[in-house]
């Protein structure tokens, strides 16, 4: 893990190294152990270091700055070796030269997670790329003599004035941004599986990899499909370990996302947050997978006090109000950072697999309107209940106004856009729009808070080979008998303790806010006090004017 940023800018009159290294140095705590600045004309890179596969020192940057891991990078390594001598263990050199050897074609081959730029001094050109599931943040912003990017929002505020910006409609949609834009006017996502190319003072984006178009062919047979999938699956969580020098660890929540992954993973420690209701404990199934694997489980035990000491840290470093409760993870991180650098995390699972309970939805819908009997009645049904479409977007509208139009029409072209490159199939389609969309945001969360801490985070079910398979296979293996997340959860029998997979009352690091604040009177969460909280922090910390905000 580490901290990128550059400039390309053919303007002379700006200190464009004094620059970047104030947009490192406002992100060190992403690269504690080593930073640099190169120019190169009219492009200047720079990248503070954690360094995790290759502990020793280099001249950096060269003309790649980089973020994150490659962990095939090694069997990458080996088929440049005839041609190119390496002179570190880092997989941002063999980044480099695989780009080298390959061009924008070297983009699509790595299996990991990660955020680069490298300069092509042939051809002056700069490239910005970011992985194929987006676990790694990368933001840009332009005038008009200058491009800028970074890992992280905060570096780029020196460019922009800052503004709330009232056009970032998702906000209101799904209470955090999604797609390119952000709460703060003129700075914005690359989005997952793309890269910008900048020349001549010129840049465009382009996709080098969506889910839709690297599905594969996959023969409808049960037994196969569990016993490759759970191939693939080990092979991606011991991919994540093997080359980690340090000792690691998991947060376990007593499901079968994070249990799974223990269970095969084995690590040095394992972690749960601990709450004292009874609708919060989760404890007991998180002292099974203690026992299996045979670690000590540490358990912590967040508070009020806690939650109130951290808020203005956590709105910090997550650059933007987020109404899922990051306050758990942070907790596991700042107990976590005295024991390791390396933490394992089941993001992703629900997505691929079709975890969530939602889902059962318009999937059982789609059953009933599928029968012989409805088969002339399509008409009827899509004019009174509406679409797929309009059905999902009925799921997962969190605006507070119900029947506020334009955040409707924006969930409705947002969701058409993901459920047409899978048409007909509405368990693959809702996956495809939530990997696109809300898990992005699990992303970020895992990324900022890990980050504050100097942690790397290391997500195995984001491992493309998973993402292509869980979207091409028959997606009945998805949610089957009524329960989420079938296949997975065959493929967990081997491995884990049966009352987890048994489980239908899984919660996930949630925290008793409610509770702490009484806005629970009425036995209802209260979403709309806790985004305001939230929002609210995210305006004190960067002192964002408060017109226009949505409250």
């Amino acid at each position: 893990m580490c901290g990128i940023a550059g400039i390309i800018t053919s303007n002379k009159q700006r200190e464009t190294k004094k620059t970047v290294s104030e947009m490192l140095s406002t992100v060190s705590y992403r690269g504690p152990n080593q930073s640099g600045i190169k120019k190169f004309g009219e492009v200047t890179l720079g990248m503070a270091r954690l360094s995790i596969i290759d502990h020793h020192k280099h001249v950096i940057p060269c003309a790649i700055v980089y973020n994150g891991e490659i962990y095939n990078h090694s069997s990458i390594r080996s088929e440049l070796s005839s041609h190119y001598k390496f002179n570190t263990s880092s997989d941002a050199e063999t980044a480099l030269y695989n780009y080298i050897e390959k061009g924008e074609r070297s983009f699509g081959e790595y299996n990991g997670m990660y955020a680069f730029a490298v300069y092509d001094h042939r051809t002056k050109t700069t490239y910005v790329v970011r992985d194929k599931a987006g676990e790694k943040p990368l933001y840009y912003t332009y005038g008009k003599d200058f491009f800028a990017f970074a890992s992280e929002m905060k570096c780029l505020l020196k460019f922009v004035k800052l503004q709330f910006n009232k056009d970032a409609i998702s906000y209101k949609a799904y209470e955090f941004t999604v797609g390119k834009e952000t709460l703060f006017k003129d700075i914005y996502s690359l989005g997952p599986g793309e890269f910008i190319k900048i020349k001549n003072g010129k840049f465009t984006i382009h996709e080098y990899w969506k889910v839709w178009d690297n599905l594969i062919e996959i023969k409808d047979d049960e037994k196969k499909i569990v016993r490759d999938l759970a191939e693939i699956v080990e092979d991606a969580i011991m991919l994540r370990t093997k080359n980690c020098v340090h000792k690691y660890g998991c947060f376990i929540s007593g499901g079968v996302d994070s249990s799974l992954i223990a269970c095969i993973a084995k690590p040095d420690f394992i972690y749960t947050a601990h709450y004292d209701y009874a609708d919060f404990d989760e404890l007991q199934y998180a002292r099974l997978v203690a026992k299996k694997i045979k670690r000590e489980l540490v358990i912590v035990k967040p508070n009020k006090e806690d939650f109130l000491r951290t808020r203005e840290k956590i709105a910090f470093h997550l650059d933007s109000p987020c109404t899922w409760t990051s306050f758990s993870l942070w907790m596991l991180l700042e107990r976590a950072c005295k024991d390791l650098k390396v933490v394992l995390s089941g993001e992703g699972a629900d997505e691929i697999f079709s975890g969530y309970h939602r889902y059962h939805l318009l999937y059982h819908d789609e059953q009933i309107h599928g029968l012989e009997a409805m088969r002339n009645y399509k008409y009827l049904i899509d004019r009174y209940y509406g679409s797929p479409v309009e059905r999902y977007v009925k799921l997962i509208n969190r605006c507070e106004n119900q029947y506020d139009e334009t955040v409707r029409r924006y969930l409705v072209d947002s969701v058409h856009q993901f459920f047409e490159k899978i048409e007909g199939d509405v368990v693959h389609s809702m996956g495809l729009n939530d990997f696109y969309t809300t898990m992005q945001v699990l992303l970020q969360m895992a990324d900022r808070l890990c980050m504050a801490f100097s942690i790397e985070n290391r997500s195995p079910y984001l491992d493309y080979r998973l993402i292509q398979y869980g979207f091409s296979m028959p997606s009945k293996y998805k949610i089957n008998h009524g329960i989420t997340k079938w296949v997975l959860k065959e493929v967990a029998k081997k491995y884990i303790p049966k009352e987890i997979i048994q489980r239908i009352d899984k919660r996930g690091f949630s925290a008793p806010v409610n509770r702490w604040f009484e806005w629970d009177k009425q036995g209802k969460y209260d979403r709309t006090a806790y985004r305001n909280l939230v929002l609210q922090d995210w305006k004190n910390v960067f002192g964002v004017n408060g017109d226009g905000a949505y409250v």
